[in-house]
């Protein structure tokens, strides 16, 4: 006889009548082996419908009345009740997505343009898992997992994990390119646990460092099995996951350091902008040692470009400097680092030179750029920065450098600081210091690659920027720097900023 569908409840909890009725009508419940229960409009009657009904399954809106989303996320771990949470709401501030994720939400799904097969390919997944845990319950419980700090492995602090287990045969090392918060790798790996706890797979997780996750298994586990640990990760985070395994005996803390030795080679694979995904390590990757030989000679010339404050020459010296990197893959990490650091310290020596400092230049909100170099985990994002970062050196710098190579332009910067605060004028800072306009028009035009005026408007705009962060109001702006009206002062901030000097106000004092 065949064996009857099982039919998995679906408790809608939302209170805005249309998303209900959308969700109804996405897709064919039954059809796909899904019976709706009558909605939950607020959270007071979500809470009620739970405890009577028993979902398998909650489409959860955030943004409900009453009891909101969290307080029903916090309200079912605290009360051990098993059930599928699929958050669809219109919030999407990463520390909420987080939390929600971290109290349990099996997935988040944006409301709004929400596909059938979106919305299909979740369930389906919930459904399979819940089928998985049926068949579990049928079964002994023998499930055990555990922390331990690598600490207290090499140390033997505690008692031996080869006691437990007297051998395990997997372990795998997961990362997340470029993560998005500090100490993002600790959200990764409680969402593992998570998945692994339904999966009732036994494992030992080791916390070593803020990089990675390590996670050790006495079995052996398919890739099929990570395939699905990934592409849960992939729809929590949204991030570049990439999972490094090693497969063999591990029977002491000898063969333990060297599958983690293997397995981390997955940051090299990350370093690198290979594809993410699942990679095993069976044995030790080619990796050089020593910086390629070519790398002096673009050092040099990056060297020369930078001295020469030829912006161009600069940004293509960087650029050959990764290609050559990429060429040659894979050189290690901390190799690769005292490059870049040498490269950062040919524009902190030229900054010297002219009595300034490379930490006057913010980039990406931050000027601690030793640090920050330490901790970009990505060609790619590196090379960025760099490219960036020349781009705000010759900005920050270049009338410093143009002030020592000529006299002229030194009193014609001079003239322009002391006159910032009315209308500057070409002819009268040429009477100024002792020079025709039109020489003096033809020289600054030849060594800055814009005219006069050009030059005066980005420095007073410059200017306005700092004064609108403080709040000063448009129209006050516009007076202290010497324009017209403040219709002319916004039209000219708008073209070297892209957006109106108010909106630049509003963006800066909230």
């Amino acid at each position: 006889m065949e064996k009857a569908k099982q039919m998995h409840k679906v408790l809608i909890v939302e209170d805005e009548i249309l998303a209900r009725f959308g969700l109804r009508q996405l897709i064919n419940w039954e059809e796909h082996g899904f019976v709706l229960l009558p909605d939950a409009k607020d959270g007071n009657e979500a809470i009620k419908s739970i405890l009577e009904l028993q979902p398998d399954i909650l489409l959860l809106d955030l943004n409900i009345p009453d009891v909101n989303g969290i307080q029903i996320l916090e309200y079912l771990k605290e009360q051990h009740i098993q059930c599928k949470v699929i958050v669809v709401s219109c919030i999407e501030e990463f520390e909420i997505v987080k939390k929600a994720l971290k109290l349990g939400a099996y997935n988040y799904l944006r409301k709004y343009n929400l596909s059938a097969e979106e919305l299909l390919e979740i369930l389906d997944c919930c459904k399979l898992e819940l089928e998985a845990d049926a068949e579990q319950e049928q079964k002994p419980d023998t499930y055990t997992a555990h922390d331990i700090r690598y600490e207290e492995i090499i140390s033997h602090s505690i008692r031996d994990i080869f006691e437990r287990a007297e051998e395990y045969h997997m372990l795998i090392c997961i990362l997340a390119q470029n993560q998005p918060i500090q100490d993002f790798i600790y959200l990764l790996s409680d969402c593992v646990c998570q998945w692994l706890k339904e999966w009732r797979q036994e494992y030992l997780r080791i916390l070593k460092g803020s990089q990675c996750g390590y996670f050790l298994f006495e079995n052996t586990l398919q890739e099929s099995f990570f395939q699905k640990l990934l592409k849960r990760l992939k729809d929590n985070f949204g991030s570049e996951i990439y999972i490094g395994i090693y497969e063999g005996k591990i029977d002491n803390v000898e063969a333990l350091n060297a599958a983690m030795a293997r397995a981390e080679q997955i940051t090299s694979v990350s370093y690198y902008d290979r594809e993410a995904g699942i990679y095993y390590f069976k044995d030790k990757i080619p990796m050089a040692e020593y910086s390629p030989r070519e790398i002096r000679q673009l050092l040099e010339e990056l060297k020369t470009a930078v001295d020469d404050f030829d912006r161009e020459r600069t940004e293509n010296a960087v650029r050959e400097i990764f290609k050559l990197i990429r060429k040659e893959p894979y050189i290690r990490i901390n190799v690769l680092q005292r490059i870049f650091i040498e490269m950062l310290g040919i524009y902190s020596i030229a900054a010297r030179t002219l009595n300034r400092a490379i930490e006057e230049v913010w980039i990406w909100n931050d000027n601690c750029h030793y640090q920050k170099l330490m901790m970009i985990s990505s060609l790619i994002k590196m090379e960025a920065w760099f490219l960036e970062f020349s781009k705000l050196f010759y900005r920050n710098f270049l009338i410093e450098y143009k002030s020592s190579q000529s006299d002229i332009l030194k009193q014609v910067f001079a003239y322009i600081d002391s006159h910032l605060y009315e209308q500057v004028q070409l002819s009268k800072a040429a009477k100024e210091i002792g020079v025709s306009g039109a020489y003096l028009s033809t020289v600054f035009k030849k060594e800055m690659g814009v005219n006069f005026i050009e030059h005066v408007n980005r420095r007073k705009v410059d200017m306005a920027k700092k004064m609108l962060e403080e709040g000063e109001l448009v129209y006050e702006v516009s007076e202290r720097l010497g324009y017209e009206n403040s219709t002319y002062f916004s039209k000219v901030f708008k073209r070297y900023e892209g957006i109106s000097p108010d909106a630049f106000r509003k963006k800066y004092t909230g």
